[in-house]
This record gives C-alpha cells, structure tokens and sequence, in this order.
C-alpha cells in the first residue's frame, strides 16, 4: 500500500484531468483578498468563480494548493497531525456536477486509486443531509453504521472568512487501528480519541453566508473538495503521525545532524521547527516578511517559536535558516518558486532569528524565574501586571509569554491583561494638534445623535454648508474668539486625516466670526467629520450658515506627494522585487514617508533607479484615474489593497495607466506630471523587516535641491574653487593630508624612538638588568608601545613600566626582554601594579597594558610594578 508523497499528488491530479478537469497551478499563500491573512483551503482562488462574480477558465478544475493556518498553532507539534502549513489536494466543480458525482468518484480513488481497504473507512454527513447518506448508503455501498450524523459545527463548512460561500460537508475518516486510543469504536469518528482519522472533506457549496451569518442559495451549487496530503501520507506510508512521512523525513535528519539530537525522545521540537521552517520557506517565498504587523506579524511568530523550541534542543546560536535548503530540495519540484528564493528566504530568517535571540538572551531568564517562583508559591494563575512588566520591560511577545505558561500548567488573566494593555495604548496615543484631547466618540454620540457629515472634497475645496454643531470641551457651546473646539458641518471640503494623509487645514467663517481649522478628524466610526481648531474673530454657532475653504495650496502640494507614493510602491516592486508592500505611510505637504518591506538597506544604484523610474511616470505626465468599482472587480484589475484595511463592496481605485493600481481613498495629482519632481532624502531602517523612505515632491524637491545647490557653491567658496571643481580639490587636499599625516608620522615614531633609546643609556642596572619607569603627559597607549619597541631594540635584559593620563584616565604599559618571561610573569605584575590606580589589564608575555580610574595614583602604581618585578628577580 505504501504511497510517496509525490506519487499520491500525482494519482489524485491524473484522475482528475481523466475526468476533465482543468490541472491549475497552486495560488500564492498570500491570498487576493484583503479579509484573508493567507490562503487557508484549495477555495479560496476560486471563490470569485462560486460566487458568480468570474468566470472561471473551466467548470471542472483540479489543484494541489499550498496552505497556511494558524488559529490551533499551540497545538503544532504536541499532536499528530496538526500543522500551519499544509498541501491540499482538490476537486472543483463551479455549477457543474454536485454531490452524485463527487462521492462516488471519491470513494473510487480512495479504495481502487489508493488501495485503502473498505472495511477501514467510515463517513460523516451532516445530520439533516439525506441525499448525502443516500449517495453514501445506496449509490456507493457504505454500510449505514458507518455513516455518522453530525452536528453543523463538525459537519457544515462555513467561508474562509467573514463572509462567503459555503454548505454541508461530508468527511471521509480512516479506522487507524485498535492500538490508537478510543473510548468507543463503535460510535466511529463520533468517538473521543485519536483511532480515526480524517483525511478527506467533500464540501457541497450551495449557500452565501453574510457578515451577519444569514445564508442565502448561491446562483449555482459547486463542490469544494479538499483531502490533506500529510495526512494521506500517513495513512498510505503506515507512519504513526504525519511528521514521520517522507514530507518531513530529510528535515528531521537535517535537524539531526545540526542538533547532534535525535528525533526520538525530542519529539516536540524536532516537529515544531520542522513544520515552521516549511511554513517560513513558503511564506517568505511569497513575500510575506517578518514585521511586527499583520501577515508578517504572523510569520515573525512562528518563527520565534520555532527559535524557542530549538532552545530545548540546546542550540543558542541561529540555524533554521540552514533548514531552507532542505526545503527547498525536497519541495522545489513541485514549487519551481522556491528555488530563485532561497537565498532571499535564508537571509530574512537568519536576521529575524539573530534579532530574536538577542532579545531572549537578555529577557528570558525573567519569564523562567517568574514560572518557578508561580510554582514554589503553587500557585496557578500569574498576575497580569506581571505579563506587561515581561512584555514591556522586557521586551518578550505576549504569545510566547502564553505558550510557556501554558506548557507550564500556569494561566493568565486575559481580560486583566487587556485591560493594561489598552490603558498602555491610551496612554500613548497623542493628542491633537492644537493643544486639547480628542473629543471622544461616546460624546459625540451624546452631543449629535445620529447624523452624518457629506465629504466633497474630492471635487471641490471650498463650499457653503449649515453648521450642524459647535463644541467646546464635552459641550454643545457656542464658540467665541479665542476659544479651542470643534465645528461639525452638513457638507464639507476638509479631508479629514486618514490612510496616512494628514488632514486639510483652512478656515471657515460665518457672518459673526472666523474659525481656523487647524485638524480635521472622523468620529462616530466615520460617518461625522470633526474639524478642530480656533477662533480667531467673532464667535460661531449651531445652525449658522458657514464658508468653508480649505488651503488649496497645501491641499495641492499633498496630493502630488500622495500620488507619488503610488509611483514609488510600483517602481520599488520593480527594482527590489514582489516581497515589497507597503507597511504604513505618512503624506504631508510635498513631503512623506513610506515604509515597505524589505530584508536590507537599499544600495545607492537601487535609490537611484527607483527615482529614475518615478520620475518617467512623472515626465510622462499621465493622467490619474480614480474610478468607484466592486472589491472583486477592482481585483480582476491588479488593484493592490492594503491587508487589514476594511473595503466596502464598492471601493475606490486610483490607477496610473500601465503603472500603478491601488485601493485608495486619499487625494490624489490630476495628472503625474503635476508631481515636478521626485526626490529620495534617505532610506533607512524603520523596524526589523522594515525599511523607509522619506522623500519630496513639487515645491518641496526643488527647495531641497536648491539647499543641495547651496551647499555646493559655500563649499566651493570655502575651498576657493569652481562648484564642479568641489570634488577634485577635495580630493586633491586628502590626498596632501595623507601625505603629511604619513610624515608627521614618521617624525612622531623618529621622537618615540629617540626617547626610548634616552631611557634606555639612562636608566639603572642591577644585577645586569635595566630598570627602567617615567610618565608622560597625554600620550596614547600606541606611542608607549613604541617608546617600549625602542627599549627593546637594545636586545638586552629590561623591565620597563611606563605611564601617561588617556582621555582623562591613567594608563600604564610594561614591558620586559624576552629572556626574562621565565621568571616574570607580567600580567601578574601589572595587575598587582594597576589596583593602586584602581585598574587592571593584560596582553603578551613581554607587554603588557592597563587602565585605571584614579590618575594621581599613577606614580605609585608604575613605581609598584618596577618593585614588584625586582622582588621576584631577587633583586630587592
């Protein structure tokens, strides 16, 4: 019966396409869906196509589709079959066959294409399915005791989302053998234990389950399937768990020989890293990298745990990426993708790893002392300040604080902890720009009730709206001059700010006063636009008519900056590759940041490319189209949409044609030509993962230019040359600076020897030995060493000790002949000598240096040393 992994992909995709199915290739883990951290099932490409929104290239297709789960990570590597990432192995049919076709052909490849005994199998359905049994019982032969009824939370698919398709399913298990645990085989997969095993899901796909649970007939139904490769190995190759399949056999012998562990008696760590490092390889692959947000918040996790448990094996220094190979040689094959990324993947999880054992060498020595003294005391819940003091002091992640108490028997209290957590934010949070808090949502919902504010700023920046309400502090107030607050308007211009953009600035003004806006912000979950700031004339009211006009000039200069963010994601896609997303922003008046993923500092030529390429799209001067469409649609498109952001069904798309499409709701250039010019200021590290850009445009480029200019012309000035003559006379004037530092030099070492060779013909001899000790004033440690090298050119029997005042410290150097190591041993000497000035040193056997502290005791410890050598020559 035995099966390799390789040929039960290929069986389930040839019986497929003998069937008519279109062989697809896998999706990317990183899913077309904003609502999706990573693709979870072999659905989740086709899910346009069930729910009538595509058309798919055929009504019956076939995949092996590489996934990514998370949601039961505490459990990978403590069970048998539990994973992050997985291969799954799938049938689809989109309005084409359903459920008599399905199950037969199921159980056809099951027991003819595999070879699992009958006997062996059993079947769940969900409990109100009597088509299902029937196809089971009477089409197929399953015997009814067989066929178990189950509830809707183990038999009833839901979407791999918030919303989406879904539909009954049933499930094919596989009877391990009375030697797995089971507290009833006769109940079957309905038991407690873990004797059978699911393998295969047949999901009939016929409803549309909304944001608020309520299901409704899709246009047509489909079948979904989806059977577990690991699992499937399992059973075919007769492994007690899936890690002991030849998916995971190099790696555990990779993992052997990196250790000098064996996977027996290690077993928990060996399929942690074992499973991690494929979900890693895969992940980054695709270009997820490590951060501290979203997707790449998800992968730094599991690589931490990873580096957690390889502790256990007893390796403190970084390894897993050495894993990457490994890999990518038993699933390159089947993924080509891994290959040209591999080096790119090692070098990622070789950072991440030296980062994160940087912060466990010095913070994870608390977390244990805290989990032995929990014990001692025996007790089982760890107080919350006590996690924030760990995360916060600390720097340990919440969710590995968790798994070691969980592993620990130990709990927390996560409603306290969420508690300190969010004080923590609010303490953090700033304040408005203008002086007072932010007035907050629940006070607006006192205040106002239920209105909206109507935003037409994208078409005009000045208009004639009622004002609705003005506040000042919690209250309904009128506002007179002088007074801070907030005016809240039917319609207005003012972008409030968001999505990075900050917000329009300006003035409104009634017939009685003059408020100058000075912020602009959503409130009440954004249905009401707050605009903040001061009256500078007059008062104002509710229910005045007002005049508000934004400063266009600022207004403009923001909008050439946002649009060439857009220019820069695409450009440094381009040149850096397709790991690059955006991972925040911030856009001001011809100025902003943006921070990206990537593993390093960019090099200049890579700087200067990507400027290169903005600056085409800006000279080509193409106009900006900004559309309202469908999220599917906008996706059909290319649009790029940011993870984590919440899109309606009809979303707004800002698109440079043949360059740039993306998810926006910011202000936006007319045309890329309006953007002037481009200009990187710097690129530097924002985060571990995370690099950023801060750059200018229009107004903003060219004063920077002009300050670049300047710079010139007074360097030009200074060293009395033309501005293109700057760099050869710097040049130039190095080059005589080496020059005379290279003869100050050699004078400096003609002196030092000088002086030497003068203490040498000096000094006094006992016992045919020179006794040789003198103190300087402010001379490096170098040039003692020199005067000692002099001393030593003699080749005569010497112990010298010298000193001088360093930077403000004292310092000595000694030093004796070769012929008398025999009888000295200097690092004693010095030591005993340097704790008078209160230091200490070492080095050769024949030199020796030390530091110290006090510098008026640096007589006596220079004397102390020369003492000290004669008393163990004999000689005093």
């Amino acid at each position: 019966m035995y099966m390799s992994s390789d040929e039960i992909r290929e069986r389930f995709l040839n019986y497929f396409k003998e069937r008519g199915h279109l062989h697809l290739p896998s999706s990317s883990l990183i899913p077309d869906d904003p609502t999706l951290l990573f693709t979870s099932a072999g659905m989740v490409q086709f899910k346009p196509y069930f729910l009538g929104q595509a058309e798919p290239p055929a009504t019956r297709i076939t995949t092996v589709q590489k996934c990514l789960r998370t949601g039961d990570l505490e459990n990978v590597g403590k069970t048998s079959r539990h994973h992050t990432f997985f291969e799954m192995l799938g049938n689809f049919s989109v309005g084409d066959y359903f459920k008599k076709e399905a199950i037969p052909w199921a159980w056809d490849l099951v027991t003819k294409g595999f070879g699992l005994p009958e006997d062996r199998l059993w079947v769940t359905i969900y409990e109100e399915d009597d088509e299902a049994f029937e196809i089971w019982n009477k089409v197929v032969g399953v015997p009814a005791e067989r066929i178990v009824r189950m509830g809707k939370e183990d038999n009833f698919w839901g979407p791999p989302g918030p919303t989406g398709p879904c539909g009954p399913c049933s499930e094919i298990y596989y009877d391990m053998g009375e030697e797995w645990p089971c507290d009833d085989p006769s109940k079957g997969p309905a038991a407690t234990g873990e004797r059978f095993r699911e393998f295969w899901n047949l999901v009939f796909m016929q409803y549309y389950q909304d944001e608020n649970g309520n299901l409704t007939e899709l246009p047509k139904k489909n079948i979904d399937t989806g059977l577990g490769l690991e699992r499937m190995a399992a059973i075919l190759q007769e492994k007690p768990t899936n890690f002991d399949t030849d998916l995971f056999e190099p790696i555990m012998k990779a993992l052997e020989n990196l250790t000098g562990k064996t996977y027996a008696g290690n077993e928990v760590p060996f399929r942690v890293i074992a499973d991690h490092i494929r979900a890693l390889t895969f992940a980054i692959t695709d270009g997820v990298v490590p951060s501290n947000e979203g997707r790449g918040y998800v992968i730094r996790r599991i690589l931490r745990r990873a580096v957690r448990f390889r502790r256990k094996l007893g390796k403190h220094e970084p390894f897993l990426y050495q894993l990457v190979p490994v890999v990518t040689e038993k699933y390159g094959p089947w993924y080509p993708e891994l290959r040209p990324q591999q080096e790119l993947v090692m070098r990622l999880i070789r950072q991440d790893e030296e980062a994160f054992l940087r912060t466990l060498e010095n913070s994870y020595r608390y977390l244990e002392e805290l989990v032995e003294d929990m014990k001692a005391q025996g007790l089982k819940e760890v107080p919350a300040d006590e996690i924030f003091k760990l995360y916060d002091t600390y720097g340990l992640p919440v969710d590995i604080i968790e798994d070691v108490l969980t592993e620990n028997e130990l709990t927390l209290d996560k409603a306290e902890l969420d508690r300190i957590m969010e004080e923590y934010k609010e303490k953090s949070r700033s304040t408005w720009k203008g002086g007072e808090a932010m007035v907050r949502d629940t006070v607006y919902g006192r205040l106002l009730g239920d209105i909206e504010t109507e935003f037409i700023g994208y078409d005009e920046m000045e208009t004639e709206s009622r004002i609705i309400a003005t506040i000042k502090g919690d209250e309904l107030s009128v506002l007179r001059e002088g007074d801070e607050g907030v005016i809240v308007t039917e319609e207005t211009p003012f972008y409030a700010e968001s999505g990075g953009q900050e917000a329009d600035k300006g003035v409104i003004h009634t017939e009685t006063g003059v408020f100058e806006v000075q912020n602009v912000q959503k409130v009440l979950h954004g249905k009401v636009i707050a605009h903040y700031g001061k009256v500078v004339s007059g008062f104002l009211a509710a229910d005045q008519w007002a005049h508000l006009h934004i400063d266009e000039n600022r207004r403009r200069a923001m909008q050439r900056a946002h649009t060439a963010t857009h220019l820069l994601h695409a450009a440094l896609r381009q040149v850096l590759g397709d790991h690059v997303r955006q991972s925040g922003s911030w856009v001001g008046p011809d100025r902003f940041r943006f921070d990206f993923s990537h593993f390093q500092a960019m090099t200049p030529e890579e700087i200067a490319k990507v400027e290169e390429l903005v600056n085409e799209q800006i000279l080509a001067n193409k106009e900006t189209h900004i559309f309202y469409t469908t999220l599917e649609k906008a996706k059909e498109l290319g649009a790029m949409a940011l993870f984590g952001e919440k899109y309606g069904e009809q979303v707004r798309v800002v698109a440079v044609p043949g360059w740039s499409t993306e998810l926006c709701g910011g202000t936006h250039a007319e045309r890329t030509g309006d953007i002037g010019l481009f200009k990187i200021i710097v690129e530097t590290a924002s985060s571990q993962g995370i690099r950023r850009i801060e750059a200018v445009t229009g107004m903003e480029s060219l004063k920077y230019m002009w300050s670049l200019e300047q710079l010139v012309k007074s360097a030009a000035d200074a060293l009395e040359t033309s501005k293109d003559m700057v760099l050869t006379k710097i040049e130039k004037l190095l080059q005589e600076m080496k020059e005379k530092d290279k003869y100050i030099k050699k004078l400096r070492d003609q002196v030092l020897s000088a002086e030497g060779k003068e203490l040498f013909m000096k000094a006094a001899e006992i016992g045919g030995i020179k006794f040789i000790d003198a103190i300087y004033p402010q001379m490096s440690p170098d040039s003692l060493v020199a005067i000692m090298d002099a001393i030593r050119s003699f080749n005569k029997p010497f112990v010298a000790a010298l000193g001088s005042v360093h930077n403000d410290r004292p310092i000595m150097v000694m030093a004796c002949s070769q012929d008398l190591t025999e009888k000295l041993n200097l690092k004693e000497i010095l030591n005993v000598a340097a704790a008078y000035m209160g230091g200490k040193g070492g080095g050769r056997p024949t030199l020796v240096q030390a530091g110290g502290t006090d510098a008026s005791r640096l007589p006596v410890a220079l004397q102390q040393g020369i003492y000290e050598a004669k008393r163990r020559l004999g000689l005093e």
